[in-house]
């Protein structure tokens, strides 16, 4: 992330200890046509900015969320053809994002170590006809009042209580009687004046912005005269707009409503606004004065929900006359694949796994839109896969393993959810199968991009880390973890059976992954971090751990150990260990067998929570079970994906049973399966200089198709099993690897047609 100079501007906000939703206003006069600008911008906390009225990018949102004791995102951005000769005004608003919540959560936002009033920063440079330049900063000239967002909160909603038109001070012309000079930090002593500013380092934001992605019209599910139920047709994340309708003049009494948001009804058709970890009279709830002759329509500026259905209430006023529009947004990320089959529902699997995520993606990956928004590392750690096949994920990576080095304890310990305010270093922790995250994160910005400036930056971060957790390790060389395969059929939460299988395994596959990131890098200075050859030998020990411990000889599956409280046969203890690839050769047979063996007797059921999920069928195709693990992601009845699509969801569920959160990713990763077994297109180990075309014949699909946009170029894949033939697309400087069923080849670059 390029670094900014701070004495470009000062931090501004407005008077008081804690002020809420400031407008900050400069009002600046160019005597020479301007030919360009540019606008350098940020806040703490969110904030939108305007250049004669007009916003200054399309982002919401801003800034991508950090600690900002480390660091702070600064916006770059063209502001050219928004300026005037003439009177110009640039304004800020200011919202309280997650760096002044003031919302008691579990999570403890509101408590945040760097909790401190919203402010801005901003520098302009305009270049002008005459040759010369100004530059207009953040400082004593600049004049606020308060905003007509009288609430906001991530959690709670907004409520916008406007005493005018709420774009007029935007403009030029605009009269600023009672406004007053913002307060701004600068250093000396003795100004009452006298702002206490951080010292942060300015970053330019790189990752993509939350931008506005589609409007929908919502249908009406039940309607009163005080009360109207509506329908968005499937969860987005986003807000709404509400909008007086043009027969509402300008006379008409003023409208004042509540909007509740869910994802879901109860059984008496309201909206299921209820959260437990959030402890306010209101969640996902805006409050909203619509005034017809001066501020007809309002839709939320400084939060974002995840939601299905909308519940109106009238407070003042009639609801006839108010129109509402689901606005869905998150990160503007390119797709970069797509995914075409005869077989219609695992083309919708597909879709709902990246409706799912991009549900999720706000600045970082996130876990829920509606009750949580917070960057759970273990489920990206399952999910990664997914992502990166679906979308361009370099640069929103990038920034997340940057937040994760910064928030690194001295003991080398990482939080489970990242950013973080202080939580999750002890609570629902330690868990390595969360944590792992960042080596893993190296690996793939390496191999999946050929990206290895975070590798050189950040790699003795996560060997750190590493040697953290093998400082956990018990008598028996193994690392404890308190959640385990999460979110098992029947399960509240943490999984039943002994979770330091997981947790050490999760370890193991961590210094696998720093070690290839290191290999690949290997041209790169990096210093205080293992060899490559030390870290698979650590992961090695651990592996062998783990069969000492888990593994039964004698019935060739792993198990508790003895005297451990009888958990039964568990799936996901012995789909990991054939995953890692460390089970005895010898007793790999035995180990599918007995697996085979239990998804059978429970009616091709899986038993999974969201580790084994994510490598249960790939086991199955290696071992050629394909059409098992067919049968097992096509099964109708629950638990399974196929009951959730059919009960008309487009987003994968949280739980198995009763779900809390209905656009949830981490359920949905056998859409890797889908990818690299149903279609069989697989990245070669070291990048896509080399990829694997390997479909496994056993799965009973026709044909089935894939787009891939890769850094070698441009792939295409089609299997037709009907016909037993495959054609792919080569893109030049890459080699393709062709396997199957009685054949082998290598191909370069070009079109081709195998068949078997």
């Amino acid at each position: 992330m390029p670094e900014i100079d701070p004495a470009l501007a000062r931090w501004i906000t407005a008077p008081g200890e804690d002020p809420q939703n400031p407008l900050l206003r400069l009002a600046f006069t160019l005597g020479s046509p301007p030919v360009a600008g540019r606008l350098r911008v940020t806040g703490l906390g969110t904030f939108r900015a305007h250049l004669n009225g007009a916003p200054v990018s399309d982002g919401r949102l801003d800034p991508g969320l950090t600690d900002p004791r480390r660091r702070v995102q600064v916006c770059d951005l063209d502001v050219s053809a928004l300026l005037l000769s003439g009177e110009n005004v640039l304004g800020i608003e200011l919202g309280r994002g997650f760096h002044a919540m003031r919302t008691p959560n579990v999570w403890r936002w509101h408590e945040a170590p760097w909790r401190g009033p919203v402010r801005a920063w901003a520098h302009l440079r305009v270049d002008l006809a005459d040759g010369s330049a100004r530059a207009l900063t953040t400082g004593e000239d600049w004049l606020t009042r308060p905003g007509p967002v009288v609430v906001d909160s991530m959690y709670e909603g907004e409520t916008f209580s406007p005493t005018e038109d709420p774009s007029a001070w935007l403009l030029p012309g605009y009269a600023t009687d009672g406004w007053e000079p913002a307060l701004v930090a600068r250093p000396g002593k003795g100004s009452r004046r006298r702002l206490e500013s951080p010292e942060p380092l300015l970053v330019t934001q790189v990752q993509e912005p939350v931008v506005e992605q589609g409007e929908i019209t919502p249908v009406v599910v039940s309607a009163t005269s005080q009360r109207v139920v509506l329908d968005m047709g499937r969860v987005i994340a986003g807000w709404c707009r509400y909008e007086l309708r043009d027969e509402v003049d300008a006379l008409s009494p003023t409208l004042e409503l509540v909007a509740r948001h869910g994802e879901k009804l109860r059984d008496d058709g309201t909206v299921d606004d209820d959260n437990e970890h959030i402890a306010a009279d209101r969640f996902q709830e805006d409050r909203v004065r619509l005034e017809p002759a001066y501020a007809r329509s309002f839709a939320p500026r400084h939060s974002y929900k995840g939601f299905r259905y909308v519940q109106l209430e009238a407070v003042a006023g009639d609801l006839s006359g108010v129109d509402v529009t689901g606005v869905a947004a998150w990160a503007d990320l390119q797709e970069v694949s797509a995914l075409r089959s005869s077989e219609p529902y695992l083309e919708r699997f597909d879709a709902a796994m990246r409706a799912s995520l991009l549900n999720n993606m706000h600045h970082v990956p996130t876990d829920t839109p509606m009750h949580e928004k917070n960057g759970w590392t273990g489920d990206a750690l399952t999910g990664l896969a997914a992502m990166t096949t679906s979308f361009d994920m370099r640069r929103m990576l990038a920034k997340w393993a940057t937040d994760q080095v910064d928030g690194q304890r001295a003991d080398g310990s990482l939080a489970v959810i990242s950013p973080t305010p202080g939580w999750g270093y002890e609570e629902l922790s330690p868990a390595p199968e969360w944590t792992c995250l960042l080596p893993t994160l190296l690996d793939e910005l390496a191999t999946e991009y050929g990206d290895l400036a975070p590798v050189a930056e950040h790699a003795a971060a996560a060997a750190r880390y590493l040697d953290h957790e093998l400082g956990r390790r018990d008598q028996d060389g193994l690392i404890s973890g308190v959640l385990g395969d999460y979110l098992t059929p029947g399960s509240p939460g943490p999984a039943p059976e002994d979770k330091r299988l997981s947790g050490t395994l999760a370890v193991a596959g961590g210094l696998r992954s720093l070690a290839h990131a290191l290999d690949l890098a290997s041209g790169e200075e990096i210093a205080d971090v293992p060899s490559s050859e030390e870290l698979r030998e650590r992961a090695l020990a651990l592996e062998e751990a783990v069969n000492i411990v888990f593994l039964d000889r004698e019935q060739g599956l792993y198990r508790d150990p003895a005297g451990s409280a009888e958990v039964g046969y568990r799936q996901t203890s012995n789909v990991l260990p054939l995953a890692a690839g460390i089970v005895p050769p010898e007793l790999v047979e035995s180990a599918v067998a007995n697996l085979v063996a239990d998804i059978t007797a429970r009616g091709d059921h899986h038993d999974c929570g969201h580790l084994g999920v994510r490598h249960l069928l790939g086991v199955l195709s290696a071992h050629g079970h394909g059409d098992l693990a067919w049968r097992v992601l096509a099964n109708p009845s629950a638990p399974g994906w196929r009951a959730w699509l059919e009960a008309g969801n487009s987003t994968f569920m949280e739980m198995w049973q009763d779900p809390r959160s209905c656009s949830h990713y981490f359920m949905g990763t056998p859409a890797t399966w889908i990818h690299e077994h149903a279609v069989g297109l697989r990245r070669g180990r070291d990048g896509w200089g080399e990829l694997l075309v390997q479909p496994d014949p056993e799965v009973p699909v026709g044909r089935i198709a894939m787009t891939r946009e890769t850094p070698a170029g441009t792939i295409e894949v089609e299997v037709d099993r009907e016909a037993r033939t495959v054609s792919l697309a080569v893109p030049e400087g890459s080699r393709a690897r062709v396997v199957l069923p009685g054949l082998e080849r290598t191909l370069g670059p070009g079109r081709h047609t195998v068949s078997w």
